[in-house]
């Protein structure tokens, strides 16, 4: 009986109690590790610049992390009628508090920080603000595995 009531009390109290999300829309509770979920094939769904969808005017997208702390972006558009692709590949690494992820493209010198706003198992949102254009970018990913 001890037993049943001391799984209740827990049970309770983890579903009772606020939780302490690192992200704005993020879960509020799940077993996953923040690197479990990110580590994905995420496809670009959302593109916003200021508050204004852009997605139907950049090209498809599509982001690989891996656990090696590697990734790669492959993006693909029709351009004069021919297919034009482009490649990146480089590292990525979580902030110390993992709020923030730094991808770091192979040709570039410094890496590129990305706010994560929501990080679920199926859907990713990174936030960017440039500081010399003033101007805030929203990527949603989504994936289907």
């Amino acid at each position: 009986m001890r037993l049943v009531a001391l799984f209740i009390f827990t049970f309770s109290l983890v579903v009772l109690t606020p939780s302490c999300s690192k992200y704005p829309n993020g879960p509020g509770f799940t077993l996953r590790t923040k690197s479990n979920r990110l580590v994905n094939d995420w496809k670009l769904t959302s593109y916003m610049v200021n508050g204004v969808e852009y997605i139907d005017a950049v090209p498809q997208l599509k982001m690989v992390i891996e656990k090696d702390g590697t990734y790669s972006r492959h993006s693909t558009e029709l351009v004069l009628n021919q297919l034009q692709s482009v490649f990146e590949h480089g590292t990525w690494a979580f902030n110390d508090e993992k709020t923030s992820m730094f991808l770091q493209a192979e040709d570039a010198d410094l890496p590129v920080e990305f706010s994560i706003r929501e990080l679920r198992a199926k859907k990713l949102v990174i936030q960017y603000y440039n500081k010399i254009t003033n101007k805030t970018y929203l990527y949603t990913y989504t994936t289907d595995k």
